[in-house]
């Protein structure tokens, strides 16, 4: 999991407070390919991990969790590119 930002509680309420939003359309962009990707990485490390004998992860299930982290870091770097300001 990952560590939680220094701020984040103050970045939080900061949303909260300003009623901060992103277009709708940005939010289903980050559940359908997130969310995806990270569903598919998910099911696949759980295998390994929920079972009785507990194995190693095969090494093409290995490739199917890089690939699908690629995907994630491939999508949020033109999710950022597309929406910063020009």
């Amino acid at each position: 999991m990952a560590s939680p930002l220094p701020n984040e509680k103050e970045l939080y309420e900061k949303i909260e407070k300003e009623k901060i939003t992103i277009p709708a359309s940005i939010g289903d962009l980050f559940f359908h390919h997130i969310g995806n990707d990270v569903y598919a990485i998910s099911l696949i490390a759980s295998s390994h991990v929920t079972g009785d004998d507990k194995e190693p992860i095969p090494i093409e299930d290995g490739q199917k969790i890089l690939k699908h982290c690629e995907a994630i870091r491939v999508f949020l770097k033109n999710l950022y590119e597309a929406t910063r300001p020009k």
